[in-house]
């Protein structure tokens, strides 16, 4: 097994941006090249060719990059996945969920929210039921894709998007999925479960930087592209298409950024691919997990839901976010809050990126002192 070393510099425990290697960071100084010259195009290239191979996608798939963050493919992805006077099904379980119906209404397009009952704590660790789905489908005919998101980031919860697909598939809608905290490095290989439109980043589970996000399409979601018309300017996924099967980009990409993600996606091919990094991704949540519970933290999402990388843990009483971070950071890590009404009374600890081994054994220890110190 693969585990990442590096130097003792501060660990990043937030959801994004994730650690990155040297090789990645380093790839930044390989000097500047204009995108319209033939060495961008030969890089844009093998970027779009490894992105799918690397995720296990059959070659019937095709990639499109976008410069922006992993919202920016969740834009493009919504915008291009309806045709113009239908309706999309989102599926909401937490904040990118929420920001998925957000987009949608803020284009104008009718959509129709499918979530779990309860308050926003029972909404937010629950998984989607794809019976709902099936439900919400058969009452709203016109509606030409349904969206969900796989690993809901606010709480490190997992949606059964296997099953969701195959119950979108019987409707005949697109199945658009939001995997931009997934992508390679969540137990399941998202190449079986249906989905025409994979929304990714660069960051994350792939250890590239932040600033590049991609859709990943397939037959269906590459013909839905061309049809839809344009919602918008910069976001308008048939623009970036076209440019890029013609060796273009319609604007002016992070070409730096491009170079690191080839590096990125190198190392993730040369250390295993897929089975490797899940298999780290999921050593890493045994290691850091088996010390919250000796630390009497409560993990929020059950068991069977959880995600490889994130844990939304309670706080313990006496004991603020504000002041567990500080303490926290004196010690080299960078936690995150909860979002929403979880921010009073939950944190975050993610294993994205690169993290060296030692540091993760070191956490509980750094953990422990952390919550003594901030009770005081």
């Amino acid at each position: 097994m693969y585990h990442d070393g590096g130097a003792d510099r501060p660990v990043l425990l937030n959801p994004g941006p994730a650690g990155t290697s040297e090789r990645v960071q380093n790839a930044l100084l390989r000097g500047d090249l204009c995108h319209r010259e033939p060495e961008f195009d030969e890089l844009l290239q093998r970027l779009r060719a490894a992105l799918p191979r690397a995720l296990e996608f059959p070659e019937t798939y095709e990639s499109i990059l976008v410069t922006g963050s992993g919202t920016a493919a969740m834009e493009m992805a919504v915008t291009g996945s309806v045709r113009s006077g239908r309706e999309i099904v989102v599926l909401s379980n937490g904040v990118y969920g929420e920001r998925l119906l957000a987009i949608a209404r803020a284009h104008g397009i009718t959509a129709h929210e499918v979530a779990p009952e309860g308050d926003q704590l029972e909404r937010w660790t629950t998984p989607i039921d794809p019976a709902r789905v099936d439900r919400a489908l058969a009452a709203h005919p016109q509606a030409d894709a349904v969206v969900c998101v796989h690993h809901e980031t606010t709480t490190g919860l997992i949606n059964p998007v296997r099953e969701i697909g195959e119950v979108v598939a019987q409707h005949g809608a697109l199945f658009v999925v939001d995997a931009i905290s997934s992508t390679g490095n969540e137990e399941l290989n998202l190449a079986d479960a249906g989905i025409d439109i994979l929304c990714g980043t660069a960051n994350k589970g792939l250890h590239g930087l932040p600033g590049i996000s991609f859709l990943l399409c397939g037959p269906a979601g590459l013909d839905r592209i061309a049809e839809v018309p344009a919602r918008g300017f910069y976001n308008h996924a048939a623009t970036h298409l076209a440019g890029q099967r013609r060796g273009e980009v319609p604007f002016t990409p992070a070409v730096q950024v491009c170079y690191a993600l080839g590096e990125a996606l190198a190392e993730y091919t040369e250390r295993g691919g897929r089975r490797t990094r899940v298999a780290l991704y999921r050593d890493r949540a045994a290691l850091v997990r088996a010390g919250f519970a000796r630390l009497d933290l409560k993990i929020l999402v059950d068991p069977p839901h959880r995600a490889n990388s994130v844990s939304t843990l309670r706080l313990p009483e006496r004991v603020t976010y504000p002041r567990l971070h500080d303490e926290l950071a004196k010690r080299g890590y960078i936690i995150y809050a909860g979002q929403g009404g979880l921010a009073a009374g939950h944190f975050r600890i993610c294993t994205f990126g690169e993290i060296p081994w030692h540091r993760l054994e070191a956490l509980e220890s750094a953990l422990g002192d952390a919550l003594h110190a901030a009770r005081d």
